[in-house]
């Protein structure tokens, strides 16, 4: 199926999620819902450095039919196809723990649909363990640390290694943790000038590898690693 030309940004999005609440009323009735927003969607929600998201990553705690609403949600307001999906459910990154840590973020259809996001310590956890050069994994853990910051609530690297046990049961990949002590100990400016630097080459990898794509290349989730290792090299990142 093909993706349509609807966005979801900062502007829109609460006033997309308000009109789906009222089409999952209208087809499933008073059934009670939560759904649990992450990745992008939930960092459009909770911080302002990202405007927009491609679609919801979320996790579905209702009735099977939920999945019918919201395709039929997409065809009527010309939003993609899985403009709300569960598929971050088979990658690394999805954690059963979640669902405990998610906050509250609204309540809809007279309190029967809830809507949770997951922000702070734990969406760095999860940003970390997916860890993809390519997308915004890493420029997205430092935006979360600086507006935390600006908020005054300064992250220290215990409390990340903490929650990415928590939810995944295991410490952060050695190879990780120095850099994530160093951006820990930055002050505000100091984040800031590397967000700038790291937004700047993941963007540079993303649209490589798009090109690549649109070339025929055979690019895949076994062997994008190497793909990308081997275009830094040649980018001498």
């Amino acid at each position: 199926m093909t993706r349509s030309e609807g966005k979801i940004t900062r502007e829109n999005a609460f006033d997309i999620i308000k009109k789906f609440a009222t089409e999952y009323r209208k087809e499933l009735g008073k059934i009670p819902g939560e759904i649990i927003i992450v990745g992008g969607g939930s960092i459009m929600l909770n911080y302002k450095f990202r405007d927009a998201t491609q679609d919801f990553d979320v996790i579905l705690k209702t009735v099977s039919g939920i999945e019918d609403v919201i395709r039929q949600f997409a065809e009527k307001n010309d939003l993609p196809i899985d403009w709300m999906n569960s598929d971050f459910l088979k990658t690394e990154s999805y954690s059963s723990v979640l669902s405990e840590v998610s906050k509250h973020y609204y309540t809809l259809n007279n309190g029967t649909l809830e809507i949770r996001t997951v922000s702070g310590v734990y969406l760095i956890a999860m940003k970390l363990r997916a860890r993809r050069d390519y997308r915004n994994d890493i420029s997205d853990t430092i935006g979360i640390l600086i507006e935390e910051y600006e908020d005054g609530n300064h992250i220290t690297f215990e409390q990340i290694q903490k929650a990415y046990v928590k939810l995944y049961h295991i410490e952060i990949p050695e190879e990780l943790q120095d850099k994530m002590k160093t951006l820990c100990s930055m002050t505000i400016d100091q984040l800031k000038d590397f967000y700038s630097q790291q937004n700047s080459i993941e963007n540079e990898l993303g649209g490589k590898i798009i090109t690549y794509l649109e070339n025929g290349a055979n690019i895949n989730t076994k062997n994008v690693d190497e793909v990308i290792a081997k275009i830094k090299e040649k980018m001498g990142k």
